[in-house]
């Protein structure tokens, strides 16, 4: 068993910081698992035609803001930020998941509940402050090894993007909440040539777009500083080239984000490869692949698997090598990751190319596995993969080595059941109560058995410190 230094050591009231994130991540189990009681399936969507359901988007938010939360955490710790910073992070995590769950438990309506929104924006707020404490921790951290480095660039770039992305979506909330008050949003969507509630979707789609990868960027960055030093020769080089494209996909995505955010009508995200040629304006082609999705699934997913892949596979140099523990944890994140490319990026842009059959908004003839790939990419592939990608890096650091085992097997075989499952709804049978439903309920209930094991042996200490490399 390790431990930090005593004097490092961050508490709240006297319990040590893993414990806490034990509890947290053990509310976020029990708030995931509620969610069949607000949509069963869960989805942002109540059917193919009507736009995402307040309701269910704020009980989404109450996870995804968790997520995001205990992710920024670790990661604070795997890059040994300041002890301020990761007291400031401790305590926003706390805050961001406790008001997150209990706000989006009950915020229903904008109509009815509308106080509660008052309530559970505190936890986009500590996300915002733990954004905003990340981005000030890794520009001025003192750690000669790490300032300079590919990996380096990568964090930064990836928690940029999500504070971009976290501020263009409190911008999206305060026109949700105040409308046309106090004037001055309605003066800018009509100067670009929007009315204030298109201009609100646009918004919130570049916030959801950024806000998703960049959490994923940030367990990419996780498993490069812990995990990918030292490598040498071509696996060096395959790490390099994935870190590189990593990062411009990220920064391109950014740009991208922000200018359909605020250029107006004339800079909508256009489509490529659409029946009219490779380039058309967006709303001018029946089919073709989104710029900000082909940005995402060319670049930044592929990059991801390159760094995962030489991580992997690739050779460290003399007197450093993986733990047998390493490699179990990695070879889980790298199947995980694959699952994500294919389920997200695959399906994704073939639906796209093709959404003169698979729009689901249209009376089109693959019109309901549109729906069903519009529901489960994000619930599936973008929320609930990740997530079991962080409680694959959580399992080696709280579990001892043996337990750990099992919980990374269980959790393997849950990400493959859930993969599996997609690809039911999304090629063979799209009935959201049909087979897909079931295999994917499989992948679950081993998730469940691994979080109970994983709750049930692991303790207030860590069994392995996040500070340390994971060589042997």
């Amino acid at each position: 068993m390790t431990t930090d230094n005593q004097e490092d050591l961050m508490t709240i009231r006297g319990h040590p910081w893993p414990q806490v994130v034990r509890w947290l991540l053990a509310l976020l189990v029990l708030y995931t698992i509620g969610s069949v009681f607000i949509s069963n399936p869960f989805s942002l969507f109540v059917d193919r035609t009507t736009p995402i359901d307040y309701s269910r988007a704020m009980y989404f938010h109450g996870m995804a803001v968790g997520l995001a939360g205990i992710t920024s955490l670790i990661l604070a710790e795997v890059f040994t930020l300041t002890k301020t910073c990761r007291k400031v992070i401790l305590f926003c995590t706390v805050a961001a998941v406790l008001i997150g769950v209990t706000g989006g438990a009950v915020n229903r309506s904008m109509e009815e509940t509308k106080l509660f929104i008052w309530y559970q924006i505190f936890s986009f707020f500590a996300l915002d402050a733990i954004l905003i404490t990340l981005t000030y921790g890794l520009l001025t951290t003192k750690d000669t090894a790490l300032r300079g480095t590919r990996a380096w660039y990568l964090v930064l770039a990836a928690v940029i993007t999500g504070l971009i992305g976290a501020l263009i979506g409190d911008l999206a909330g305060f026109i949700l909440d105040f409308g046309k008050w106090p004037g001055i949003q309605v003066w800018y969507a009509n100067l670009i040539g929007y009315s204030l509630q298109d201009w609100q979707d646009n918004l919130l789609r570049s916030h959801s777009d950024l806000i998703v990868v960049a959490v994923i960027g940030l367990l990419l960055s996780v498993i490069d500083w812990k995990y990918g030093r030292h490598l040498e020769g071509t696996a060096a080089r395959v790490q390099a080239f994935g870190e590189w494209l990593a990062i411009a996909g990220l920064a391109i995505l950014t740009v991208i984000m922000v200018v359909n955010a605020f250029g107006g009508v004339n800079c909508q995200i256009p489509h490529i490869f659409t029946e009219k040629g490779f380039y058309a304006p967006r709303g001018t082609s029946v089919a073709g692949i989104d710029l900000g999705d082909f940005t995402i699934g060319s670049l930044f997913f592929p990059g991801g698997i390159l760094v995962l892949g030489a991580i992997l596979f690739g050779k460290k140099a003399a007197g450093f090598s993986l733990s047998a523990a390493s490699k179990r944890t990695l070879a889980g994140l790298f199947i995980t990751w694959c699952s994500i490319l294919v389920t997200v990026g695959g399906m994704g842009f073939l639906e796209e190319y093709r959404a003169d059959l698979y729009n689901s908004a249209k009376d089109v003839v693959l019109g309901n596995f549109g729906f069903a790939f519009k529901m489960l990419h994000v619930d599936v592939s973008l929320m609930m993969l990740p997530a079991l990608m962080l409680v694959m890096i959580l399992s080696q650091h709280f579990l001892k080595d043996a337990v750990n085992k099992t919980v990374q097997t269980l959790l393997l075989v849950s990400v493959i059941l859930c993969s599996i499952g997609c690809f039911v709804y999304m090629v063979v049978n799209p009935s959201l109560l049909g087979p897909g439903y079931w295999v994917i309920a499989a992948g679950f209930v081993f998730v469940i058995a691994a979080m109970v094991m994983f709750f049930k042996k692991s303790g207030a200490q860590l069994e392995e410190s996040f500070r340390k490399e994971s060589v042997k």
